[in-house]
């Protein structure tokens, strides 16, 4: 079928489009439209075309055209949502207003959206849990249809198609938000309370929303000045086709266009700079909403001919071993099946690299690994079919280093010395015998631990707020501290999310064919970095301190049990869900 020529003239007709139109869709939408349609019949699945673009951008007659074309061209069965349909009701919004702050009495923001129902909506149609009830929102009056006037679902969909203006949102730094964009902000919310809640939840609770797309696209405005025109015309389209009556309710003037828009700034600004380099098909506009330029910034893992390389990065103590005995006999099971499917297990801790070398031999480990939280990669030579660069040959590995070596911190921390004489015991100062003491080692592995190259660990003996004190002051004679479950580790700007994201570039490189999925395991505040910077993150429980601090929400999970149960217990539930495959099951083992 020639997408070139498909007549779309019944489609124009029907949504009051100019004859213009017909040549936009065939010059940009279709064969994007067609390349969907590709996908679609080669994941043999239900997707999710997720559709990002400014007020009055043009993205609702994007996804109705998706709609048409995929409907009436290839057969398949298409929902169409908008993240519009999935507002509080107005009551709702009033409650929130009343509660919380007076601006969340109006439709728009993040925090105004029932997040759970858009979830389950999709969730059940994906997985074909029917009827399923599609919610829709009557903008005229200003709250969500009836439930018994719901579009009820009972069949199998091929495609979903849903679209927003914050889809695809990122929440802001908390500094970002002190600063107002506009009076509404400046007058109407000068303790910032209303952007703060309104960034919370949008760090909270819309990133599972936006896991549930597959296909990106974006309509990009050349910035959040031309959207206030744009949704003036809008709002006349709609006054254009509602009643007499109808339009007496809740259409907008211009004036009320002027404020509406206000409430959108932030969030539009900042997606506009965020989103382009994370969609698929990215279409840049020019005031006048003509397209200028399509581009592909990321490439779409709905590809069957693309498969998924996962990588396990995983914290030692605590995580894989057992914080009290280092043992990780209920995680075999689960290590075995990774092996077995060619699924590497990296360790990333902040033991030294002789340490891990005996780890690995117990665990018949053949994969690079990271050593002293991040500091150096450790790749057996030849893992790769050529040495990656920057790396250098030291014994039997290639090793990519981030910092200056043990001397250099070991002399930072001499500087402090006389001033917390007693308050710490390096493991320089301890030997092998002290590193006994402190560990529970037994003298090979410890004397393996005194083998540090890029850092100095630290026992703190004294009382807490000199300990920040001591901190303060070696991170200002740029050092990094890390606080591991035991002790502090001294060294430079590195960090295990830094030595993460090198290695899987590493991986990347080697099979440009196949899509990347890192997993990060960790159970304490040192793993913070690579917990963030992994695709998925699993939080091993501790039995001796909280969980770490972690910003993220999407993509997160905490274990149930401690340590290698725990891990066994995670890595199970994580990569099988998302593999979905027959081939491929984990052992769930004994959970209780």
């Amino acid at each position: 079928m020639d997408m070139l020529n498909i007549d779309i003239s019944d489609f124009l007709q029907k949504h009051q489009l100019p004859d213009s139109y017909q040549t936009l869709a065939r010059d940009w939408y279709l064969p994007i439209i067609e390349e969907i349609a590709t996908h679609q019949n080669s994941a043999k699945r239900t997707i999710t075309i997720g559709i990002n673009g400014a007020q009055g951008s043009g993205k609702s007659t994007l996804a109705q055209l998706a709609v048409y074309v995929l409907t009436q061209h290839y057969s398949l069965s298409v929902v169409s949502l908008s993240l519009d349909d999935f507002y509080f009701t107005r009551q709702e919004r009033t409650q929130l207003g009343q509660g919380i702050h007076p601006l969340l009495a109006t439709r728009g923001v993040p925090g105004t959206h029932d997040i759970t129902l858009a979830r389950r909506t999709i969730t059940q149609l994906i997985h074909q849990q029917f009827p399923v009830s599609i919610p829709r929102f009557n903008k005229a009056e200003d709250d969500r249809f009836p439930v018994e006037s719901a579009e009820i679902i009972t069949h199998p969909v091929d495609v979903i198609v849903l679209e927003g203006w914050c889809l695809g949102a990122e929440a802001q730094h908390e500094s970002s938000l002190i600063q107002p964009v506009n009076d509404l902000e400046e007058i109407e919310d000068k303790d910032q309370a209303w952007r703060r809640y309104v960034n919370e939840q949008l760090a909270r609770f819309y990133p599972k929303l936006f896991e549930l797309i597959d296909i990106w696209i974006m309509l990009k405005a050349p910035s959040f000045d031309c959207v206030f025109q744009w949704r003036l015309e809008q709002e006349n389209k709609l006054k254009r086709s509602l009643s007499e009556s109808d339009k007496q309710t809740q259409i907008m003037d211009e004036k009320a266009v002027g404020r509406f828009i206000k409430f959108y700034q932030r969030i539009t600004e900042n997606t506009l700079n965020t989103l382009p380099k994370k969609v698929n098909y990215l279409f840049e506009l020019d005031q006048n909403r003509q397209i200028t330029k399509l581009t592909r910034p990321t490439q779409s893992t709905l590809n069957t001919d693309l498969p998924c390389q996962w990588l396990v990065f995983t914290d030692m103590d605590g995580s894989l071993l057992d914080h009290h005995n280092y043992h990780f006999d209920e995680a075999i099971p689960t290590l075995t099946a990774l092996e077995q499917n060619h699924i590497p297990v990296i360790p990333v801790t902040s033991k030294t690299a002789a340490e891990v070398e005996l780890i690995r031999d117990s665990l018949a480990n053949h994969h690079p690994f990271i050593i002293e939280n991040g500091a150096a990669v450790y790749i057996p030579q030849d893992y790769f079919e050529k040495q990656p660069e920057g790396t250098e040959k030291r014994g039997k590995y290639w090793v990519k280093s981030f910092v200056q070596p043990r001397s250099y911190w070991q002399s930072l921390i001499n500087q402090l010395r006389p001033k917390y004489q007693n308050d710490f015991v390096t493991f320089a100062d301890a030997g092998i015998d002290g590193i006994i003491a402190m560990t529970g080692l037994n003298v090979h592995a410890a004397a393996c631990a005194a083998r540090r190259e890029f850092g100095e660990p630290v026992s703190w003996h004294g009382n807490g707020n000199l300990k920040q004190q001591f901190i303060a002051e070696l991170n200002a004679l740029g050092a990094n501290i890390l606080e591991g479950g035991r002790f502090l580790h001294v060294s430079g700007q590195c960090d295990k999310g830094r030595a993460l994201k090198w290695l899987t570039d590493m991986y990347q490189n080697t099979m440009p064919e196949q899509v990347i999925q890192t997993l990060a395991i960790g159970d304490s505040q040192n793993d913070k970095a690579m917990l963030e910077q992994a695709d998925h993150a699993l939080v091993i429980r501790s039995p001796v301190h909280g969980l770490p601090d972690i910003d993220r929400t999407h993509n997160l999970t905490v274990s149930t049990f401690f340590g290698p149960k725990g891990w066994a217990e995670g890595v199970t539930q994580i990569i099988d869900a998302k593999l979905h495959s027959d081939s491929f099951n984990l052992p769930r083992g004994n959970h209780g």
